[in-house]
């Protein structure tokens, strides 16, 4: 991670030599520069801290991402495991996410066919046939039958399901964070190139805020913009 970052503030001061050395680039580049790679239209006007900022901010948000897909695969790997050795479930990996959520909401598969049969007299009525042919296009096939061996295991099962899904939640909010990133540097770019033309020198600030009352609740990135 150290080599990477080294790797992009060599490459900032590349660009803050280059704009030094020439006529400002025009907006519409440092609009796309910030886009494609947040930190870059700011280093190409000259803002090389400014720049490495906004670039250590993603870089550090596409790491997190990685972090929580990894850390997601990891737990789906161990709660599949769990189905198989604790819950009889024959080639615990051949199976789609719905098999395991149904795991979760059953404690057996005799449970979930009695809950398709409950359906298929709702829906069929008096129609025997169309009851038989609901329950036998809707049930669990004997190849992929299932019984938790305690209370105890099912609940471990699903906290580490649930675990699983949250760590791959976090890793989609990750990617929104990394979208707005690039919209924030864009902004304070094209204010930065504004204000070269215009001679002016305009703040902005990032910052993080959250509910002190809630330690767990959800973090904000906010900016505050000093105007003349």
């Amino acid at each position: 991670m150290k080599r990477v970052l080294c790797g992009a503030v060599l490459l900032l001061a590349a660009w803050s030599a280059a704009a030094s050395a020439a006529d400002p680039p025009s907006r519409l580049k440092v609009l796309g520069l910030s886009l494609l790679v947040p930190g870059l239209g700011h280093a190409a006007l000259g803002h090389t801290t400014r720049g490495e900022a906004f670039m250590a901010a993603d870089l550090g948000l596409w790491t997190t991402f990685g972090t929580f897909r990894i850390q997601g695969h990891l737990r789906r790997n161990t709660y599949v495991d769990m189905a198989g050795i604790l819950a009889g479930v024959r080639n615990p990996k051949g199976h789609p996410d719905e098999y395991y959520r149904r795991l979760g909401q059953y404690a057996s598969s005799d449970e979930y066919n009695e809950e398709v049969r409950r359906e298929a007299r709702a829906r069929a009525e008096d129609d025997l046939g169309g009851r038989a042919t609901y329950y036998e296009s809707h049930k669990v096939p004997a190849d992929e039958e299932w019984r938790w061996t305690s209370a105890a295991d099912w609940q471990r099962y699903r906290d580490k399901r649930n675990a699983s899904q949250l760590s791959y939640k976090r890793a989609r909010y990750m990617i929104g964070l990394s979208v707005a990133n690039r919209l924030i540097a864009a902004f304070d770019a094209m204010r930065v190139a504004h204000g070269h033309r215009d001679g002016r020198s305009e703040g902005m600030s990032f910052y993080l805020s959250g509910d002190p009352s809630e330690p767990r609740g959800p973090i904000r990135l906010c900016v505050g913009l000093r105007l003349p």
